[in-house]
């Protein structure tokens, strides 16, 4: 009989011990590549919306939740008057229920009428924004959200206790915009009390090299922020490093990690008794093999290679499972963009890697204690 084929008639010789072991692991990829995916996705698609736009920088309020810290309408006005900057795009984000799409937060956002953020997005069917729109409540959403709530052009949607109409259904090359709501900065501010306020400001500039871009966040963080009594209080980054510090992206990334941990911790204890239980059970078999001229490492090689044997099992089961979820987190428009960024080649390759990894350190004791089995202790074992 082959190396292999024995390998492979072992795993299988306790089928319900087994499937249990799988299980367990499964959950644990399935984790991984669900939440530590998703969470991968929304910085993919962040990154996006910023890089192929030719942000610079991104200015916010220093160390507050962006979704919910406001600065005056002022800076970005005052930033636009600096030297080198080609272009400022001042916004107001809010998480918002629709009443006609159910009480989940759908993401609000106001742009400045005229704004080249506006060039940016392809028009599907209505109209764009503009400065005609001034003054009047209309809205256009963006194209997944329109497929996933069925929304179409004319149509009247609720926010704020306000109806406003669909003008239009836009496409953007940021995925993550494709599962928004967007409005003009002066309705935005109205519906949500926020008159004169933004939530952040992206800046174009002229130049993009390093020392340009230090040096115009140098002068935001000081100058600007001094005019608009905010000193300390604001912050200019390159959209990799925004991306990177943002709060709500690091709290969900750690939430992703902690549930992941606490899942492969569990998986790697149900493979570490799994392999146990078969060495103790195997104990004749193993001295008979030694006995009959198998060296140590033979053996440690036959115990891992077993629990590489389920952690492959589970790995293809957990991340076709995990797949399977993000899939689903598709047709909740807050998560779309998020869900169409997370499935690729590299989380699959992830959720593999760690399951593998378990694997071995959970069989790695067992398989050290069979390797070291004295066939004349081994036979006697009862």
């Amino acid at each position: 009989m082959r190396f292999s084929t024995f390998v492979f008639r072992n795993v299988f010789r306790r089928p319900i011990r087994t499937t249990l072991t799988i299980t367990g692991m499964a959950v644990a990829v399935t984790s991984v590549v669900t939440l530590v995916g998703l969470s991968d996705g929304v910085t993919r698609t962040m990154l996006q919306q910023y890089n192929q736009r030719g942000v610079a920088l991104m200015v916010t309020r220093k160390e507050v939740l962006v979704a919910t810290a406001t600065m005056p309408e002022k800076v970005a006005h005052d930033i636009a008057a600096l030297d080198g900057v080609v272009g400022t795009c001042p916004g107001l984000l809010s998480l918002n229920p629709i009443d006609e799409f159910g009480s989940d937060p759908m993401v609000v956002q106001g742009w400045q009428a005229g704004n080249y953020m506006f060039n940016e997005i392809k028009l599907v069917s209505g109209e764009i924004l503009s400065e005609k729109n001034q003054g009047q409540r209309v809205v256009i959403v963006g194209k997944e959200l329109a497929r996933l709530k069925s929304v179409k052009v004319d149509d009247e949607i609720t926010i704020s206790d306000e109806k406003y109409k669909v003008a239009g259904i836009y496409e953007s090359v940021a995925d993550i915009e494709n599962g928004m709501v967007i409005m003009l900065l002066d309705q935005a501010q109205k519906a949500f009390g926020k008159k004169g306020e933004i939530t952040g400001c992206t800046v174009r500039l002229k130049d993009n090299s390093l020392e340009n871009v230090q040096a115009t966040a140098a002068i935001i963080e000081t100058q600007i922020a001094e005019q608009n009594h905010l000193k300390s209080k604001l912050k200019a980054r390159p959209p990799d490093q925004f991306v990177q510090s943002n709060s709500q992206i690091k709290m969900f990334k750690g939430f992703a990690w902690a549930v992941s941990l606490i899942t492969l911790i569990v998986g790697g204890i149900g493979v570490l008794n799994t392999m146990f239980m078969s060495v103790f059970e195997r104990t004749r078999e193993i001295g008979i093999l030694r006995a009959i001229g198998w060296r140590p490492s033979r053996v440690m090689r036959m115990i891992l290679l077993e629990s590489v044997a389920l952690s492959i099992g589970a790995g293809i089961i957990g991340t076709l499972i995990g797949l399977g979820v993000i899939t689903l987190a598709g047709f909740v428009p807050m998560l779309s963009g998020a869900a169409h960024a997370a499935i690729n080649g590299q989380i699959v390759l992830k959720g593999f890697a760690i399951a593998i990894v378990v694997g071995v350190f959970g069989a790695a004791y067992p398989a050290y204690r069979g390797s070291r089995l004295l066939p004349t202790e081994a036979l006697r074992h009862e």
